[in-house]
């Protein structure tokens, strides 16, 4: 049992931001208030400290995009073929990548961990917290979403091989195929009770089919964006878009569409030419047409400390500070379709807690401390490791 006394608790609800105290008990928040004791809880004095729900990074490949490791730990990308719904970025992860660490010393309490983006249909993605002493027990969701991609990354890879796609016009036609195949396959087994035949590539896109997660796509262009939205409304499917960069081109027609978004990274350089429009003022675009949105770092592409700075440099541009901090907590959570146990400060939800020294919008911030599931399992005043 632990108690956190007099913090600045930002609770991402609709109680704001107060002084209080937090009583944690078997993982879970069990009280919050003011003048909280308990005699068997380690009190830890917050001496005003700014206390925060754990950060979600709702777009990375930590653990299968391994650090330091080079060719021997890249399993993110299956090449061999364009369509492979069936890949499960959980088979690929391994749990001792030093990206969790750094995840959880600056403050990432859970992440979303994709496939990559060079096939049209990618796999299965899973959502998992950055601590933990078994992976199976790190789960939160799985499946969390099936990985698609439009744009560069597919036609590039492809090309390469000289097979489809090698177009835009490739892209949508194998995304069609798939999802007809799919579609029919979903309906007929609706009929059937026949396990005998089952197809583990459609029975992966299945899922999207009967509602139980959605399609998350890799686009950035504008124009992928609504050919993503174009083909999944032809098959009445739900998906999230995945990076947004030109989002502030189109916010309206997101916003009316009410399609959620994984903004970033926009830390970046302009390292392709559908990374030419990207900007840090597309978060408060966004944000003042109603969409639905979270940071991004899409690590190791970008390493996951800076998911603070993505919200503090769209804060520099505009986006107020309240909606820059939902955007790494509430926000994330409910497009990961995970409100109910994480994202904001509440009784009765997870443990997850990330306590700085100053606001987390100020670039020069230390996180203190770091909760998951109720453990401490980062404290700066006992580390020598370095955070970042």
């Amino acid at each position: 049992m632990i108690l956190l006394k007099n913090g600045i608790i930002h609770s991402v609800t609709e109680r704001g931001t107060f002084k209080g105290d937090i009583l944690i008990k078997d993982g879970k928040i069990v009280q919050i208030g003011n003048g909280i004791s308990h005699k068997d809880a380690k009190t830890i004095e917050l001496g005003e400290k700014h206390v925060y729900p754990g950060l979600i990074d709702i777009h990375t490949h930590l653990g299968i995009y391994e650090e330091n490791t080079g060719w021997a730990g890249a399993d993110g990308n299956e090449y061999s073929e364009p369509v492979t719904p069936h890949l499960r970025a959980l088979d690929a992860i391994n749990p001792d990548d030093p990206a969790f660490k750094d995840a959880y010393a600056n403050g990432v309490t859970t992440v979303n961990i994709f496939p990559g983006s060079a096939n049209i249909v990618g796999g299965l993605g899973v959502a998992v917290k950055t601590w933990g002493n078994k992976l199976r027990d790190r789960v939160i969701k799985e499946p969390s979403g099936l990985k698609m991609a439009f744009g560069e990354n597919p036609k590039r890879v492809y090309s390469s091989k000289n097979m489809m796609p090698m177009t835009r016009l490739g892209n949508a036609a194998v995304a069609r195929k798939i999802l007809l195949e799919a579609k029919n396959y979903s309906e007929k087994s609706k009929k059937s009770k026949d396990t005998k035949n089952l197809k583990l590539n459609l029975e992966a896109i299945k899922g999207v089919f009967e509602g139980k997660y959605p399609a998350r796509i890799h686009s950035h262009r504008a124009d992928d964006i609504i050919t993503a939205w174009r083909i999944m409304n032809e098959f009445g499917l739900d998906f999230a878009i995945e990076h947004c960069t030109e989002g502030h081109l189109i916010a309206d027609f997101l916003g009316d569409k009410k399609i959620p978004c994984a903004l970033g990274p926009s830390i970046s350089t302009k390292i392709k030419q559908e990374l030419k429009n990207i900007t840090f003022k597309t978060a408060k675009v966004l944000s003042d047409a109603g969409v639905l949105f979270a940071f991004i770092t899409d690590a190791p592409v970008i390493p996951i400390y800076t998911l603070p700075l993505e919200a503090t440099l769209a804060v520099r541009e505009g986006l107020p500070e309240d909606e820059a901090i939902k955007a790494m907590t509430i926000n994330a959570a409910k497009i990961l379709r995970v409100e109910d146990r994480i994202g904001s400060i509440e009784e009765g939800k997870d443990a997850d807690i990330v306590i700085t020294d100053t606001n987390i919008l100020d670039p020069l911030h230390r996180v203190m401390y770091t909760l998951v599931n109720g453990e401490i399992v980062f404290d700066l005043t006992k580390t020598q490791t370095p955070v970042i």
